[in-house]
C-alpha cells in the first residue's frame, strides 16, 4: 500500500502545481479598456490595439495605463510599436503600484525605446537603470524601429528575464529582499515627445506564487524599523550638495590637481555678466564666450514663454576677451546683447555665427566699433523644445564647413538661405556653409553631444553625455551612434561600437572634451583626453590606445577635483597658448530635467573660467594671426599646439589666393618627409583656394589636389 500512497501523494502535489499555474489568458479584449485604469485623455482603444500618447500635442508628464489586478510570477507576452517625434520612449511596468496623487507608477520598467531597449529602469523608486541586456548588440540588431516588436517578460521569484523578438535581453535577479515581487502591470508613454505607443496581443500565464517573497502589502504594513527598508528615493544627491556659495578666489584654494600643475582664475561673474557657456579663440588672438542668464526656458513646457523670450530684448550676451593671454583676471566686453541663451558661437570674419532661438545668425561689426551692428539669418527653423540642447559645439571644419550638434529632445525643420528645407529631429551632428546656402545632418545619434575635439590631422572626437560607454569616440560623418535617435538610423548604417565596455564615468552629464597636445604638456599628461564631468564635480582623464580602425580607452586618475561641490565643469578647450580652459557653471544644481526650472537653488548668475597649466610652463605667444605674413602662417601649420595650427590654416584659407603661397603649400602637401599634420593642413588651405576659384577638388585624392593647384 505504501507505494500506492506515495504515488498518490506525488500526483496530488503535481495537480496542485498545475492548478496554481493558470493557462495563458488575454488581459485585453481588443475592444475596451475593461480591467485597466488610467487617464483616458491619453489612452484609448483603436483598431484592436491599446494606444497611448498623441501626435498632435506633447506628452507633458509620464502617463501609465495599468491593470486593475496585481500579479506576482508570470510569463507575459505582448507586441509593441512606438513612433513619434521629440523624446520617444515607452516601457512595460511590472510588479508596480500607482504613486498617490501622481501620474507615475513605482516599480520595475522593462524599457522600450531608442537607447533603452533591453534595460530595466526602476521607475519612481531607485530611479536608475538597474540592469542592462546581456548582449546589447544582439538586442539592437533584433529591434525593428518603428515597427511591431514582440516582448516576452518572465518573472519568477526575484528573477526577471526578457526577450525581444525572441532574442534574450535581460536576466536580472533582485538582490534587495525588501523589493516587492508583486504588483500591477502597466504601459508607459514617456513625456517629452509627440509620440504614440501601440500595444496588442497581450497574453499572460500566471505561474506558481512565492509567498515568502516581499510584497507591496508587506512593505505597507511593515514597521519602519530601518530607513533602508523603505523604497529608495530618486538619487539626485548631486543636485543637493551641501555648503555655501563661495567667491571665485575662495573656490580657487579648494582645487586638487596633480603635482606639478596649477590653476588660475581667468574670468568670473560680474554685473550683468556670468553663467558663461563656452570659450573659443579667434584669428585676432581674442577669446569669445556667451552667457546663459536666461536659462532655463523650455518650449516643451511653456511654448508661449519661450517664443516671447527669443523675440524680446533678453539679458544674455556674446562677449569678447580682447587680451586673453595677459596675466591676471580678464574682463570681457559685450559684442552683442539682447540675446537669450546663445549656446553656439563661432567667430568669423568681422563678427560671429551665433545660435539664437530658432535661428543661426551672422552678427557682424561693420563699422569697426567692436559691437555687432548687422544681423543676418543664415539658417532658421531649429527646434527650441529644450533649452539645454540647442545647436552647440560650433566648429570650423576643413573644406569650408561649419559643424554643429543638437541634443535629443529638440526637433525642427531647418530652412537654408536658399529656401531649402531639411528635417532635423533629435540628436544629430550637422554641417552648413558659412553663408547658410546649404545645411545637412551628418550623423544619427547618440543622445547629447556636449564635447568635440579636432586634432591637427583632422581626426574628430565627440562625446555622449550619458554614461552609455561613449565618453569619447571618433566622429565619422554619416555614422550611426546608438542612443536617442535610433529610429532614424538607416539599414546600411552599422551601429558604432561601445568604446568603454569595462568602466563607467559615474556621471550622466559628461559635458566637454579637450585633448592635450603631445610634447607640450609633461609626459603622462600629454595626448590625454580630458572630460568635463559636472555631475561629480571633476575633470576626468582617458587615454586612447589605437586598436585596428578604432580605439581602446584607458581610464586614468581624475585630473581635477574641488572641495567646493558647486564646481560644475560644463565645457573645456585647449587654447592656442597650450593651456587648458575650463568653463565652470558654478551651481548647487546641475540637472536640467530632474529639478524644477524655477527651483530657488538654481544660481542664475555665477560662472567662472579657469586656466590650467603645468607649473613653470611658459605659454607660447599668441599673435594676431591676421597680421602675420603668409609665410609666417605656413610656418605655424602642424604646430605642436593644435589650436595654434588651426587658427593659422583658417587665416590662410580666408585670404585672397596668392600664387607664391599656393606654390609653397603645394610643395608642402607633396613633401613625404613633412609631418602629417603640416601636409594635411596645407591641403585644407589649398582646398579653400580651389573653392574660391570655382573648382571642386576631390577630397579622395588630396595629393592630386596639391599637384593640380601647383601646375596652374
Amino acid at each position: 500500500m505504501k507505494p500506492i500512497k506515495f504515488c498518490l501523494a506525488v500526483l496530488i502535489a503535481c495537480l496542485a502545481t498545475v492548478s496554481a499555474e493558470a493557462a495563458p489568458a488575454s488581459i485585453f479584449d481588443g475592444k475596451t479598456l475593461a480591467g485597466w485604469e488610467g487617464d483616458l485623455t491619453w489612452w484609448r482603444v483603436q483598431d484592436g490595439e491599446i494606444r497611448g500618447g498623441s501626435f498632435e500635442r506633447t506628452v507633458t508628464k509620464n502617463q501609465f495605463l495599468a491593470t486593475e489586478k496585481q500579479y506576482q510570477n508570470f510569463d507575459l507576452r505582448l507586441k509593441l510599436r512606438l513612433t513619434g517625434t521629440g523624446f520617444v520612449n515607452s516601457g512595460i511596468q511590472i510588479r508596480s503600484v500607482r504613486v498617490p496623487n501622481n501620474t507615475e507608477m513605482s516599480g520595475y520598467q522593462i524599457d522600450y525605446g531608442p537607447g533603452w531597449y533591453g534595460k530595466i529602469y526602476d521607475e519612481s523608486r531607485r530611479n536608475k537603470v538597474i540592469a542592462d541586456s546581456v548582449d546589447p548588440k544582439a538586442v539592437l540588431a533584433a529591434v525593428k524601429p518603428g515597427e511591431w516588436n514582440e516582448y516576452r517578460i518572465l518573472a519568477e521569484g526575484r528573477r526577471i528575464r526578457s526577450w525581444i523578438n525572441g532574442v534574450p535581453a535581460l536576466d536580472y535577479t533582485e538582490a534587495d529582499l525588501n523589493i516587492a515581487t508583486d504588483g500591477k502591470i502597466g504601459i508607459q508613454i514617456h513625456s517629452g515627445g509627440k509620440a504614440e505607443v501601440q500595444v496588442k496581443d497581450i497574453v499572460i500565464e500566471e505561474l506558481t506564487a512565492t509567498p515568502a517573497d516581499m510584497t507591496w502589502a508587506k512593505l505597507k504594513s511593515a514597521p519602519p524599523a530601518k530607513a533602508t527598508e523603505a523604497p529608495k528615493k530618486k538619487d539626485t544627491s548631486y543636485n543637493n550638495v551641501q555648503g555655501l556659495r563661495r567667491s571665485a578666489e575662495e573656490q580657487q584654494k579648494l582645487f586638487r590637481l596633480p603635482e606639478g600643475f596649477e590653476i588660475e582664475l581667468f574670468a568670473k561673474e560680474g554685473p550683468e555678466m556670468g553663467k558663461f557657456i563656452m570659450l573659443i579663440f579667434d584669428q585676432q588672438g581674442r577669446a569669445w564666450s556667451s552667457t546663459a542668464l536666461e536659462y532655463p526656458v523650455d518650449a516643451n513646457e511653456n511654448p508661449a514663454a519661450a517664443e516671447a523670450l527669443y523675440k524680446s530684448k533678453a539679458r544674455d550676451k556674446v562677449v569678447i576677451f580682447d587680451q586673453p593671454f595677459a596675466p591676471g583676471l580678464r574682463q570681457p566686453r559685450s559684442f552683442a546683447d539682447g540675446l537669450a541663451i546663445p549656446e553656439g558661437v563661432l567667430p568669423y570674419k568681422d563678427g560671429a555665427v551665433v545660435q539664437h532661438g530658432h535661428d543661426i545668425v551672422f552678427l557682424r561689426d561693420t563699422d569697426g566699433d567692436g559691437k555687432a551692428d548687422k544681423r543676418e539669418i543664415l539658417l532658421t527653423g531649429f527646434g527650441v523644445q529644450d533649452s539645454h540642447l540647442f545647436p552647440h559645439q560650433f566648429t570650423r571644419a576643413p573644406f569650408g564647413w561649419f559643424w554643429l550638434a543638437q541634443g535629443a529632445f529638440n526637433s525642427g525643420k531647418v530652412t537654408s538661405s536658399k529656401g531649402d528645407v531639411t528635417d532635423f529631429p533629435n540628436t544629430r551632428m550637422a554641417r552648413f556653409r558659412p553663408d547658410g546656402s546649404f545645411f545637412e545632418p551628418t550623423s544619427v545619434g547618440p543622445c547629447n553631444i556636449w564635447g568635440l575635439a579636432l586634432t591637427g590631422e583632422g581626426e574628430c572626437f565627440i562625446q555622449e553625455a550619458n554614461d552609455y560607454g561613449y565618453p569619447v569616440m571618433p566622429f565619422h560623418e554619416y555614422a550611426f551612434y546608438p542612443g536617442c535617435a535610433d529610429r532614424l538610423a538607416k539599414s546600411y548604417q552599422p551601429p558604432f561600437p561601445v568604446q568603454a565596455p569595462d568602466f563607467k564615468m559615474s556621471g550622466s552629464g559628461l559635458s566637454g572634451l579637450a585633448l592635450s597636445d603631445v610634447g607640450v604638456w609633461p609626459k603622462g599628461y600629454d595626448g590625454v583626453m580630458y572630460i568635463a564631468n559636472p555631475i561629480t564635480s571633476k575633470v576626468n582623464a582617458v587615454r586612447q590606445h589605437r586598436e585596428g580602425s578604432g580605439y581602446r580607452l584607458e581610464k586614468l586618475a581624475d585630473f581635477v577635483s574641488c572641495d567646493d561641490p558647486f564646481f560644475r565643469p560644463i565645457a573645456m578647450t585647449m587654447g592656442p597658448d597650450g593651456c587648458l580652459y575650463v568653463i565652470d557653471w558654478y551651481n548647487k544644481i546641475i540637472s536640467h530635467n530632474e529639478v524644477a526650472r524655477n527651483h530657488p537653488d538654481r544660481d542664475k548668475q555665477s560662472g567662472r573660467i579657469w586656466r590650467i597649466k603645468p607649473k613653470g610652463f611658459v605659454p607660447q605667444g599668441v599673435p594676431d594671426y591676421t597680421k602675420l605674413s603668409s609665410a609666417d602662417l605656413i610656418a605655424r601649420l602642424g604646430s605642436k599646439v593644435a589650436a595654434d595650427a588651426h587658427l593659422a590654416w583658417q587665416t590662410l584659407a580666408d585670404r585672397r589666393p596668392e600664387e607664391a603661397t599656393t606654390i609653397t603649400l603645394s610643395a608642402l602637401a607633396g613633401d613625404a618627409s613633412a609631418p602629417a599634420a603640416r601636409r594635411i593642413q596645407a591641403l585644407w588651405v589649398l582646398a579653400s583656394t580651389a573653392r574660391k576659384s570655382g573648382r571642386s577638388p576631390s577630397v579622395c585624392s588630396p595629393i592630386r589636389i596639391a599637384t593640380s593647384v601647383a601646375r596652374r
